[in-house]
């Protein structure tokens, strides 16, 4: 489960369906307080395309790129990806595995009696919506949500309801499953946040179907345009308005300063100012605000590179947390683990996950942080797998063969290991994670003799690539998953 007492800042969690470039609409009601929750909660933000598959499944020549707009949207919005996890919910696998088995616990009824299941049924009467994903889309936002344990999940008052069921999964998870002792999965709990009403430019629910909508990507000249165009709540200019009515009094509620908003308040209620003059006014005020929202995307579209490394590392820290909490799920659901019947040889199944001892942190150079983790490692190994000390990172089994152990701290999501020694027969490689405890991979003969040339100096890498551990030696990739804690090669 992941390790609330390293991150003290509560979680938050939240998502949008890829329609495509975002409107203000999408702006007032979610994104502009996702920007401000950021500074103050440890943020999961992402984009649901696999959510978007319930609805549109026989149409997504598009989705790739309505995913992508929906990023830079993000982005130029000003979600931080240093502050926040921002990622594509179809490059974090695990979100599948959870929502998998949490329908083999949630009763048929439940997501039968879901409001939007006969909604959206009678709002789309020439969709085929009969397919299990339709029906099942609830249970998957309910695994998007879980699968973080987020403290808190933003929704207007309106989608207060749709968490509920959320709620409801997991008392469910909870009561089947427990892990030494405990709840697996905790309730979120809803973070009620203020959504200005704004209306399309036609009065209705501003939305691209409608044709009524301002982009958040809109040039200046197109923002001006639409505004003139927009209807407005005075068919009459003796006509008395109300600006909440109004499409362009919602924007200068949103986006006019007060001297502006009291002046065109005074003046359309009193009907002493035309809507030409009003929607004059509402064209600076908007532009003024979505002026470095479009530099910021200018900024994406000139540099793809950067975007697909904001996105990768936004998938590498989701799948982070994602697979601790999975770790947890399958534990507690008694499924087997990889691996785990390689353990039974060394501590048995109860035996804690070894962790550096707290005096690593005063150790003052790299060299000793180093020996400690070796020596915390050798400590419980010799227990069941003796090793002789030959030489410096250099030990030799009961039966005479050479390992080399080498120990590395997480830097940047990944693990650095450097090699000066002879070729070894085994090597072991304790890659110290970001709460202090040790993965031990220990990598037989036969790997190294067919992936491996000790000749010199050799510099690689672990890294984690959907809960999976990967070793990249020069240009070569290779999973080492299966030899965690595996000690066979030891024997």
């Amino acid at each position: 489960m992941p390790d609330k007492e390293q991150n003290p800042r509560r979680r938050v969690l939240s998502g949008m369906r890829p329609t495509g470039k975002l409107h203000l609409g999408n702006y007032v009601g979610a994104l502009q307080n996702w920007v401000k929750l950021q500074h103050t909660y440890s943020c999961f933000f992402f984009v649901a395309d696999w959510h978007a598959l319930t609805t549109d499944y026989d149409e997504t020549s598009r989705l790739a790129d309505h995913t992508l707009e929906v990023v830079v949207d993000f982005l130029a919005a000003g979600l931080d990806p240093e502050k926040c996890a921002i990622f594509v919910q179809s490059h974090v696998r695990q979100h599948a595995e959870l929502h998998l088995l949490f329908s083999m616990i949630t009763p048929l009824g439940w997501l039968e009696r879901v409001p939007t299941y006969k909604e959206q049924q009678l709002q789309m009467p020439n969709k085929d919506l009969h397919m299990y994903g339709f029906l099942g889309y609830p249970l998957l936002q309910s695994a998007d949500i879980l699968i973080y344990q987020p403290d808190f999940v933003p929704v207007g008052e309106d989608q207060a309801a749709h968490i509920e069921l959320t709620r409801e999964v997991a008392r469910r998870f909870n009561q089947f499953y427990k892990l030494e002792g405990k709840p697996v999965l905790p309730e979120p709990q809803i973070l009620l946040t203020p959504s200005p009403k704004l209306l399309g430019t036609d009065k209705r629910k501003m939305s691209k179907s409608y044709g009524n909508s301002i982009l958040l990507s809109d040039e200046a000249a197109v923002v001006e345009e639409k505004i003139k165009n927009s209807v407005t709540d005075r068919p009459k200019l003796s006509d008395r308005g109300s600006p909440e009515r109004c499409p362009v009094g919602n924007l200068h509620q949103i986006f006019s300063d007060r001297e502006r908003l009291a002046y065109i308040t005074q003046g359309c209620t009193q009907a002493t100012i035309t809507c030409v003059e009003c929607k004059a006014l509402a064209v600076p005020s908007v532009n003024a605000h979505l002026a470095p929202i479009r530099e910021r995307r200018r900024d994406l579209a000139q540099n793809p590179g950067k975007l697909q490394k904001i996105i990768q590392h936004g998938a590498e820290k989701a799948t982070q947390a994602a697979e601790e909490t999975m770790v947890a799920v399958r534990q507690s659901m008694g499924l087997l683990q990889l691996g785990s019947t390689k353990d039974l040889t060394m501590t048995g199944t109860d035996a804690p996950p070894l962790r550096s001892p707290e005096s690593i942190g005063n150790a003052k150079t790299d060299e000793e942080r180093r020996d400690i983790r070796v020596a915390t490692w050798l400590e419980r190994v010799n227990k069941t797998h003796p090793l002789r000390k030959d030489k410096r990172e250099i030990f030799i089994t009961r039966k005479g063969r050479k390992v080399g152990v080498h120990a590395s701290a997480e830097q940047d999501r990944a693990w650095n290991f450097e090699f000066e020694n002879p070729p070894v027969n085994v090597l072991v490689l304790l890659a110290e994670d970001k709460d202090g405890y040790l993965h031990p991979y220990v990598l037989p003969p036969k790997f190294l003799q067919k992936h491996w040339q000790f000749g010199g100096r050799a510099d690689s890498w672990i890294r984690k690539i959907d809960g999976i551990a990967m070793l990249s030696v020069g240009a070569h990739n290779e999973s080492i998953q299966e030899y965690e804690s595996d000690y066979t090669a030891l024997q």
